[in-house]
């Protein structure tokens, strides 16, 4: 591939007056909620250092997440609908300057995606009130000192809710035509103008599409954006999708959410085309975001002129230092976010601060900024070449401790390589290919095809062992006739394309048994296939975004699947159970079946190491059968937990 990314790092003015804002590269930290305002929406020290960490790592601008206008106090959301938020907004956009990149902040009415009033209960009295709350912000932002402001009109949010047909059935000046729906975004940004002057940079970020049945198309944007620009606005932001709204899910779901937060099934650079045909349609420029996560993607979106900034929203959770990276050519070692909504799944709905699953750092630069080489390195094994040994061996590395690694496998990477198999699950295995550049490049000793015993690891005299001996597949506790097909699900996953005998049942319907599911139909192993689950629903375990996608793909093939089934035991041609709900008898005719109950994690004899005198640490699923962000926050403790 061509290496030039010169394009990327060249400078873009914005703005019209004489106080034009000159963005330094093409790469901007798109807005993204934390939940590290206090919970009176005020900056906290954990936010500011956050940010500072991002603009250490070479982005062109940082948009700060969304900021209300009005006093909602919504998860610990910032505020900016009072002077009294000023002054601590002053000292974030300073720490964001004074470390290289310009500070945008977004500003943002919730309506009817916050329970508030959307546009079909609006007075008008009432939209000229909140039309004034909006250019009362900008004000107060512009005296905080960032260099521009973003405008939210996308998402569900007030302003989009005016935009999209499906929520404003209005028949005044505000609704109606595109035009008139358009009227509250063109009224913020005049008045927004007014209140902020000439010659400061407005953004405005809207959907290029909601992706939801009669919301906004690609038509209506293409109007809305040219309104915006005869409005005032200096830079067009596009996105898409709308948010959950729980009062109404016919207004936006998980089907419309995974379209605003794009998990890893979605391809990069999904929003590509959209921006492309907007960007025909106005003069000012435009920034795209979506799945942002390679750096040829970014500089070919530059280089394609299908927009004129990429605005990077997970990949700088995963890797603060994407654009210094790319910048000094140091591809190898980027860490690529691998959207698996960790970040803005579950923790987010549940009003938790955003971490990331493959940064432990992320949203606790501060607590970890003091991390320092030791200053007496010591020796030690780490036993086990999956995720929670490999961050482990790259911190104790990164730290100067003496470091060998043993995998009793020919490769290295654990249960990541099997979960990188089934259907568009391939990225994930990004993040182990990264881990093992890493510990190659800080000089890990590396044993493959090794089992270390305790007897091994005695003869060797480490001062510190890390068990990281990950798990393996929970055996059935029901009895299973010796005349039935059985195979455990890993085994499925590696076997390639033999055909399975049909009726196929998949034992257990947790997500790991989905997604094997959906590989067997893919593949075409089997068309009759059933999933048979205890809990309540089919992936209850997973993200929301990820699973509706995964069980509408289910659907797709005709896979049945049976919640509230307790297995009792498996005959040479069925799977006998009980209905956990209603204690019915239950039998689904099989010819095979395929056990995917679970991991439970695989021992290692750990106190003859501690009598003889070495620190023992267990970590991973060798600890507890968990996650991958489990996995890497273990490694980062093992890895940074001593002296």
């Amino acid at each position: 591939m061509n290496g030039d990314f010169s394009i990327l790092f060249q400078p873009l003015t914005i703005g019209r007056g004489m106080r034009k804002l000159t963005l330094k590269n093409r790469m901007v930290m798109a807005p993204m909620v934390t939940c590290f305002a206090d919970s009176h929406g005020e900056v906290t020290p954990r936010l500011v250092d956050y940010h500072v960490e991002r603009a250490k790592g070479g982005v062109g601008a940082i948009v700060v997440e969304a900021m209300d206008i009005d006093d909602q106090m919504l998860f610990h959301r910032l505020g900016i609908f009072h002077d009294r938020f000023i002054t601590e907004l002053e000292y974030l956009t300073t720490r964001i300057k004074e470390n290289g990149a310009a500070a945008i902040a977004q500003i943002n009415q919730t309506g009817i995606r916050g329970n508030l009033p959307g546009p079909d209960d609006l007075s008008k009295a009432k939209i000229r009130g909140l039309i004034e709350a909006f250019g009362e912000a900008a004000g107060r932002v512009q005296r905080a000192g960032f260099d521009g402001v973003m405008i939210h009109g996308a998402h569900g949010y007030l302003i989009s809710s005016f935009l999209s047909p499906l929520t404003n059935h209005r028949r005044d000046k505000y609704g109606g035509n595109r035009e008139k729906r358009a009227r509250l975004a063109v009224e913020v940004i005049q008045t927004v103008r007014s209140a902020v002057g000439g010659d400061f940079p407005i953004f405005f970020r809207m959907n290029g599409d909601d992706f939801l049945p009669g919301g906004i198309t690609l038509e209506d944007a293409l109007v809305t954006a040219s309104c915006a620009e005869q409005a005032g606005a200096d830079v067009i932001s596009i996105s898409g999708g709308v948010g959950i709204m729980a009062h109404d899910l016919s207004l936006g779901d998980n089907k419309s959410y995974y379209q605003m937060i794009m998990p890893m099934y979605m391809p990069r650079g999904c929003r590509v085309e959209l921006a492309g045909r907007i960007k025909e349609r106005i003069h000012i420029p435009l920034s795209v975001v979506g799945r942002i996560n390679d750096p040829y993607l970014a500089r070919d979106i530059i280089a394609g002129k299908n927009a004129d900034l990429v605005d990077l929203g997970r990949q700088l959770l995963a890797d603060p230092y994407f654009p210094q990276k790319i910048a000094e050519g140091r591809m190898e070692d980027i860490c690529q976010c691998i959207a698996c909504n960790y970040c803005h799944g579950k923790r987010m709905r549940a009003v938790k601060h955003v971490h990331c699953a493959i940064n432990p750092v992320t949203g606790r630069e501060g607590e970890f900024r003091s991390i320092k080489p030791s200053a007496e390195p010591r020796r030690v094994m780490v036993i086990g070449g999956g995720i929670a040994g490999l961050e482990a061996a790259t911190w104790l590395a990164k730290r100067n401790h003496r470091v060998s690694l043993y995998e009793k496998s020919p490769q290295l990477g654990g249960q990541i390589l099997l979960a990188s198999l089934p259907p568009n699950k391939e990225e994930i295995n990004t993040f182990a290919e990264h881990l093992i550049r890493q510990v190659k490049k800080l000089g890990v000793e590396i044993h493959l095809h090794q089992e270390a015993s305790p007897e091994f690891v005695l003869q060797q005299k480490p001062d510190v062992v890390v068990v990281a001996t990950g798990g393996r597949q929970i055996q059935p506790a029901f009895p299973i006739d010796s005349k039935m097909t059985c195979l455990p699900a890993w085994e499925v996953l590696l076997r390639g394309n033999g055909k399975l005998g049909e009726p196929v049942v998949v034992l257990g319907g947790g997500f790991a048994a989905a997604e094997i599911s959906e590989y067997i139909c893919e593949k075409g192993l089997a068309r009759d296939l059933t999933i048979v689950e205890m809990r309540e629903a089919i992936a209850f375990d997973l993200e929301p975004s990820f699973r509706q996608m995964l069980i509408e793909r289910l659907q797709s093939f005709g896979v049945k699947m049976i919640p509230h089934f307790l297995i009792k035991e498996v005959t040479a041609t069925k799977v006998i159970g009980e209905n956990l709900k209603t204690r019915r008898s239950l039998k689904v005719e099989a010819r095979t079946v395929v056990v995917a109950l679970g991991t439970e994690s695989v021992g290692f004899p750990v106190e003859g190491l501690k009598r003889a005198g070495i620190r023992v640490l267990v970590i991973g699923d060798a600890q507890e059968p968990r996650g991958i962000a489990e996995a890497v926050r273990d490694g980062f403790w093992a890895g940074t937990s001593f002296a």
